[in-house]
């Protein structure tokens, strides 16, 4: 599956505290991959090539830009059947939601799902059941607002349980 993940730069003290939380609420995951918002979820491989074409001119037509997590959500991720804590992206929330449509424009965009709307998000904690994560202290995290800054697309292969990055696309100067 071909995946286009954006990874948001923190403040050094920032990036620890988040590390530190997903490395305590979703050890597999983030061992698997860092902090990201995901712009194209699990698409098939056959179409990495569209989506190399698309992510080059997305990234040609936009430069790095602030993100702001200002609120937090748990939800139920009806594909992994987990229950998930989202840091919800307010300020830059508008960028990343135009890249994810340009992202889609592709024959891939057939795989997304009408009863799911794209929200921008950051995922920090996963786990099975509901009562686990509503005892999960989202301020241990840190205070929002987080901020950070995105300034690439990555595109990445998941694969027998490894994810490898085919390509890292810098935004524009």
């Amino acid at each position: 599956m071909i995946y286009v993940l954006a990874y948001p730069e923190f403040e050094p003290f920032c990036a620890t505290r988040i590390d530190d939380f997903r490395a305590a609420h979703e050890p597999h995951r983030a061992k698997l991959v860092p902090p990201h918002i995901t712009l194209v979820f699990g698409a098939q491989s056959a179409h990495a090539q569209v989506i190399t074409d698309l992510a080059l001119a997305v990234a040609d037509q936009t430069q790095e830009f602030p993100v702001i997590f200002d609120e937090h959500a748990i939800e139920f991720d009806p594909f992994e059947q987990k229950h998930k804590i989202f840091l919800l992206c307010g300020d830059g929330a508008h960028q990343v939601t135009a890249m994810h449509k340009q992202l889609y424009e592709g024959d891939h965009r057939a795989d997304l799902s009408a009863a799911h709307p794209f929200r921008p998000h950051m995922t920090i904690a996963t786990y099975a059941e509901r009562a686990q994560i509503e005892c999960v202290d989202v301020a241990d995290a840190g205070d929002l607002p987080l901020r950070g800054t995105l300034r690439a697309l990555d595109i990445v292969r998941f694969s027998n349980g490894t994810l490898t990055s085919l390509k890292k696309i810098p935004f524009r100067r």
